[in-house]
């Protein structure tokens, strides 16, 4: 009965490690597919891309561009402009007696010949006229009149000019249109070897949804198996030996560490879900953005942290790597040493690393300061991204938060809640019956 017993729960300690390594590594896949989704919909490439800005706001001119038209009050500011130049013009040529200059001198009449516009026009008109004469004309009374007779000109005109400015834009957008923009996503296009951006966008949304359903599968397995081999190793503790059901029950512990160290804590996902602005009357339309977007595990955490260029990032990793990886490994494996070696139990470093410095792992503490800032940070996000909700005639804002805790913090707690118990079953049973 006994080697039955110890069959079936060394039977789930193998399926739950075979299970736990397949999460792992599905886990791994996704999170590569989510930092991929996430980098090519990050809001750099999309509201804050002038390319995509200038794409969007050239494609509204272009269908505006047909429908162009001068207006009465179009005319009105033209003849203003007119009145303002042709004043312009008196002031410099007739109040300050340039124009009398210009006729009588020969370097003049040959500069004035270069001279463009109104201003050469009324000099030719004027050429050989008697200087007093030309003084007492009254050109700035004629102005507005002149003005209103080119403006009236002008929109006889108006049907070659329209045409000409329309031309003049659809060429000018073709050219912005034809230039080909740079987009630095190409690498993850190459990558999927999927040609356009929206192709790859919902390629990689389809597999992360398929990849979900797989990966609760291995971890209800993974979860589900640990659990309970470790409950039957206490409950069963009485007709097995308990060194061996102690030994079973860590290395199902250790097993729950290992992946609550390789498995992603937390992530952190904050997104635009959609922007719509209105402008000319059309609207202007953004998909899915991401804002930020984090998904680590604390070996992932510890080698940033390693790598890091300030010594204090150096220190915070070490710290944790001693803390909540070394030690509790070095509790473990001290607790299986402590269980088969009868002259270890007496060996006082031994008890001090098992029953007194397991709790300066800081696991627990780890744990919470997890929970703490997962609550911290979803709630500074829920609050700042309520902020940029808007909704108005001219503008459309959403925002949603998807940060969420991932699976590696459940493996990390269970870790820490059957450590202390393990730790307190051995302690009590050494204390009160020396001979296990």
């Amino acid at each position: 009965m006994k080697f039955v017993l110890v069959a079936i729960i060394s039977g789930l300690l193998v399926f739950s490690s075979w299970s736990g390594y397949n999460l792992y590594k599905i886990s791994e896949e996704e999170n590569v597919l989510r930092y991929d989704y996430a980098e090519i919909n990050l809001i750099k490439y999309g509201l804050f891309n002038i390319d995509i800005w200038k794409k969007k706001i050239f494609s509204i001119l272009d269908s505006k561009v047909g429908s162009f038209k001068l207006k009465d009050s179009d005319f009105n500011a033209i003849q203003k402009a007119l009145e303002n130049y042709l004043i312009e013009i008196h002031d410099e040529y007739f109040t300050t007696g340039k124009i009398l200059a210009l006729l009588n001198n020969d370097q003049g009449k040959e500069n004035e010949k270069k001279k463009k516009g109104v201003a050469g026009l009324l000099t030719g008109l004027f050429k050989g006229k008697i200087e007093k004469e030309i003084e007492k004309i009254d050109f700035k009374s004629r102005i507005p009149s002149l003005a209103r007779q080119l403006t009236n000109e002008l929109k006889r005109k108006s049907p070659e000019i329209q045409k000409a400015i329309t031309e003049q834009i659809s060429l000018m957008i073709a050219a912005e249109i034809e230039n080909k923009m740079v987009d630095q996503r190409q690498s993850f296009l190459d990558k999927y070897q999927i040609e356009t951006v929206p192709q790859l966008t919902i390629n990689l949304g389809e597999r992360i949804t398929k990849i979900k359903a797989e990966k609760k599968r291995w971890l209800e397995y993974s979860l589900g198996g640990l659990i309970l081999s470790i409950l039957l190793c206490f409950i069963l503790s009485k007709w097995i030996r308990f060194r061996l059901s102690m030994v079973m029950a860590t290395l199902a512990a250790m097993l729950f560490l290992a992946l609550g160290l390789a498995l992603p804590m937390i992530v952190l996902d904050a997104r635009l879900t959609t922007v719509d602005l209105m402008i000319l009357g059309e609207s202007i339309h953004f998909d899915e953005q991401f804002i930020y977007y984090q998904s680590k595990s604390i070996i992932e955490v510890t080698k940033t942290l390693l790598q890091g260029r300030g010594l204090d990032l150096k220190i915070v990793g070490f710290l944790i790597l001693l803390f909540s990886i070394v030690l509790p490994f070095a509790k473990m494996i001290a607790t299986n040493i402590y269980l088969f070696v009868n002259n270890s139990r007496s060996v006082k470093t031994l008890k001090i690393l098992i029953f007194h410095l397991g709790k300066w792992s800081m696991a627990d503490v780890f744990v919470v300061a997890i929970f703490m800032s997962y609550i911290g940070f979803y709630g500074l996000v829920n609050s700042q991204l309520g902020d940029m909700n808007r909704q108005s005639d001219s503008l459309a804002l959403d925002t949603v938060n998807y940060s969420s805790l991932a699976p590696g913090i459940i493996f990390f707690t269970l870790y820490c809640l059957f450590s202390i118990v393990i730790s307190t079953i051995i302690h009590r049973k050494y204390e009160f019956n020396s001979d296990i």
